[in-house]
């Protein structure tokens, strides 16, 4: 009869003592539908940014009697570069020699520890976050505006890279020393900068020296070739270990949405006792629906009362003296018994058509003889006044 086989404890459970849970479903988010992919960087990668910084940036070309040609680059396979390892040149088809030509090959693969690490292979602990502004689960529309909610903040984790230095042998072919030369030349001018497609995988050169070597065959042209050993500082992130990130961490990961509940207590917390009460001696709860009140009008307001509540005149056009003194035409409307006196708080103004802060304001009063004045706190305001605003005051004139 088939059992299942018991896994060994782990160092995290005879620590805590408690389950290992950091393996959990909740840490896998689908990514099937992710316009993002997860970032893998092969040694492909990093063969393929010579020959590209080759083609697009350095572009090496001779001028053969004042025809412009351009100086192939091919990476060397290990049949081609037997060959030229045999016979130091590379042949056709036909078994003639081709120049010029460039050829690289990988030669040597080393571990650089002096920079960081992923700590662990079986467990990374060392990742890099990204904040995602848009996507699936944080869309910009209307309705998030109207109502002022707050999007989901999404982030993409990436496993910090496997440093490496990565040693290529590379071989130039000419025909003459003066073509030798001005491929050397372009060479050593982007030693030392960064190779790579823009907004790519980029990767800091180095060259160390040269060695020039001129060939002259029996009874054929003489071959002038150039060898030097090209160190790219590269990083690793292999797909494979890409693809099991998700075991300690999702590649894609969404931050906690916060959902607020407002429940009403009743005020009077008696009522939740005797119920508690009834409950337990299996006494019968009933449920009675609350009754509201309304609160009837006992007096009645006169006309006066009514009108000033109602009264709300603007008033525009005043004189302004600079840099903070603004005077209106008009008196306030005295307030009936009963209620607060007309104060500054009975108004609002507005300064070319924009709200005035009540603590722009430093006072408006009544001069009682059809003249308000108002006084600006031009600190608060942020500017002085000018004879050209516009302001307008709304609130209980006569």
């Amino acid at each position: 009869m088939y059992t299942k086989k018991n896994l060994p404890t782990s160092q995290y459970e005879l620590s805590t003592g408690k389950a290992d849970k950091r393996f959990g479903r909740d840490n896998d988010i689908r990514r099937d539908g992710d316009t993002l992919k997860e970032l893998s960087i092969g040694l492909f990668d990093i063969d393929h940014t010579i020959k590209w910084y080759f083609d697009n940036v350095i572009k090496p070309q001779i001028d053969d009697f004042g025809t412009t040609l351009k100086v192939p680059v091919m990476f060397g396979a290990p049949e081609k570069w037997k060959n030229v390892q045999a016979d130091g040149y590379f042949r056709d088809m036909q078994g003639k020699i081709q120049s010029p030509l460039i050829s690289y090959r990988r030669s040597a693969i080393e571990k650089d520890k002096t920079l960081g690490s992923k700590v662990d292979a079986n467990f990374p602990q060392l990742y890099y976050t990204q904040e995602l502004k848009y996507g699936q689960q944080n869309k910009y529309d209307q309705f998030s505006v109207l109502t002022n909610s707050k999007p989901v903040k999404s982030y993409v984790t990436t496993v910090i890279p496997e440093f490496v230095n990565v040693t290529y042998e590379v071989i130039v072919w000419t025909d003459f020393v003066e073509h030798m030369n001005g491929i050397v030349e372009s060479i050593l001018y982007s030693e030392g900068s960064f190779w790579g497609e823009p907004d790519k995988f980029r990767f800091r050169t180095k060259v160390d020296s040269y060695t020039n070597t001129t060939d002259l065959l029996q009874d054929q042209d003489r071959v002038v070739r150039t060898s030097f050993t090209l160190t790219l500082f590269g990083y690793i992130i292999p797909d494979v270990l890409v693809k099991n990130l998700s075991k300690k961490q999702a590649g894609l990961v969404h931050d906690a949405r916060q959902v607020i509940i407002e429940a009403d207590a009743d005020a009077n917390p008696g009522i939740f006792s005797t119920e508690e009460a009834d409950r337990k001696s299996g006494a019968n709860v009933t449920y009675t629906a609350p009754q509201y009140r309304v609160n009837a009008i006992t007096q009645t307001i006169d006309d006066m009362t009514l009108t000033y509540l109602n009264t709300n005149q603007a008033i525009e056009n005043p004189t302004i003296t600079i840099p903070d003194t603004v005077v209106f035409s008009g008196d306030f409307l005295a307030a009936p018994s009963g209620l607060p006196s007309t104060s500054v708080s009975n108004f609002t103004f507005f300064i070319n058509g924009t709200y005035m802060e009540p603590s722009a304001i430093t006072s408006f009063t009544n001069n009682s003889a059809g003249v308000c004045t108002l006084i600006v706190n031009t600190a608060q305001l942020g500017f002085t006044l000018a004879t050209t605003d516009e302001i307008v005051a709304i609130g209980k004139f006569a």
